[in-house]
């Protein structure tokens, strides 16, 4: 029996570094070597607060890239073949029941995580897309993520020259503000406690940062924006404590985008009538599998040499998991084969 090495959610609080079966392929699937696996803040959560339902024993990993090493029968026939490299989506669709019916593949009730904090995923095609030949590996393990502070611009319509305020520059904040910036924002300002995140920002693009905990965001807004307040706010770091402040620094008829995934514990106040006196509009995001090739045409476009902080032996998994906590790096990788 060939046996492959993955990152597992086993207990309360608890990751471990399994070795486990490589599945066989089957009909309509893929079997990816994976090259590298990308920690997201999600995947933390959800060993820490349980996001999305999870409950252990469960696989993890769902940023991914890799190259094809076995097709399943009836695979090619979907244009694949052995040797493309690949990225994968976090979970696949069947394309027949209500939702994906719908056009709403990411809500599929037939769907199966990748796992893909693994040595090998082998998965569904619809979970799988191709990347250009020459693809740096490293870049396009974060197409997942892009897809979803993608999906976050098309859902806020941001128009040219509207200005546009940042809360949270971690892994996937970052993508976003780089996003942002591509979106042709002005007066982008990034707000973040940690000093190096707020000096990425600064070198990405941002025309101004905010420390939340030396500076009063209210007063700094107002100043950025000449006593108006911006017209699109995005909250990208999860954190209960941020997700008030920064819906006050939305200005009249503005749209503040919840972007993070919370506690899901967590029910913040809201005062309607304040809503109501901005005619400010609210939005979350989740993802959608249909822009994915979008995302993979602008991957080579995003700074990911500034976002990629760290690159470990997925044999270290379980230190990763514990380095995110620091929050000394945007993005940390798994190099899926050590």
């Amino acid at each position: 029996m060939k046996t492959m090495k993955q990152v597992w959610f086993t207990d309360d609080d608890t990751v471990e570094v399994r070795q486990v079966k490589i599945p066989d392929v089957g009909v309509k699937q893929i079997k990816v070597k994976i090259a590298y696996a990308a920690l997201c803040a999600t995947d933390v959560h959800m060993v820490t607060m349980g996001v999305l339902g999870a409950k252990p024993p469960m696989h993890l990993g769902h940023e991914a890239s890799g190259v094809i090493e076995e097709l399943g029968q009836d695979a090619e026939k979907y244009g694949f073949k052995v040797g493309d490299k690949v990225s994968l989506f976090p979970v696949t669709s069947c394309g027949n029941c209500p939702p994906c019916k719908r056009g709403q593949t990411q809500y599929c009730e037939n769907s199966q995580d990748t796992g893909a904090f693994a040595e090998y995923v082998v998965t569904d095609v619809s979970a799988v897309y191709k990347i250009p030949d020459d693809a740096d590996l490293k870049w396009y393990s974060l197409v997942e993520p892009a897809n979803c502070t993608i999906r976050a611009l098309d859902l806020a319509q941001i128009k040219h020259g509207s200005t546009v305020a940042i809360s949270g520059v971690g892994g996937i904040g970052s993508i976003l503000l780089n996003m942002i910036l591509l979106a042709g924002s002005a007066k982008v300002t990034a707000i973040d406690p940690v000093a190096s995140k707020r000096q990425l920002a600064l070198d990405m693009g941002a025309e101004y940062v905010i420390d939340p905990f030396s500076e009063n965001i209210e007063e700094r807004s107002i100043e950025i924006t000449e006593g108006i307040g911006f017209d699109y706010v995005f909250e990208a770091s999860g954190s209960p404590s941020a997700s008030e402040p920064a819906l006050k620094i939305m200005g009249k008829g503005g749209t503040m985008v919840y972007f993070a995934v919370f506690p899901p514990n967590y029910e913040m106040p809201l005062n309607l009538y304040d809503l109501y006196m901005k005619e400010g509009k609210i939005q979350t995001v989740f993802t959608t599998t249909t822009i994915m090739p979008r995302t993979i045409n602008l991957m080579p476009r995003l700074q990911l040499d500034k976002v990629i902080g760290k690159i470990m032996p997925l044999s270290d998994a379980v230190e990763g998991f514990k380095l995110f906590e620091k929050s000394i790096y945007p993005k940390i990788l798994f190099d899926c084969s050590k």
